[in-house]
């Protein structure tokens, strides 16, 4: 999961840049996953859902503490995501 925009830093409300980075970067990842398998006699697969809105965020756990974001905006994009 990867999100962009979350500070006022790298949010650009008015030209929008951090979604096209975004999509930028799945595409990216996209290419990387296609050499990885021509190189490594592999086939994985990757499905991609992007999604624009409010996002919560947090570190969950006590032992083993992680940082993760929840909300709508993530439940669609999860959506798109499984059944894409």
């Amino acid at each position: 999961m990867a999100a962009s925009g979350l500070n006022a830093s790298t949010y650009d409300r008015e030209g929008r840049s951090h979604i096209a980075a975004l999509a930028d970067y799945a595409m990216h990842l996209m290419e990387q996953m296609k050499y990885i398998n021509e190189h490594s006699f592999n086939n994985f697969q990757m499905k991609i859902g992007l999604n624009m809105g409010p996002v919560v965020a947090g570190v969950i756990g006590a032992r083993k503490p992680q940082y993760d974001i929840w909300g709508n905006t993530v439940n669609v994009s999860s959506r798109m995501d499984s059944t894409g």
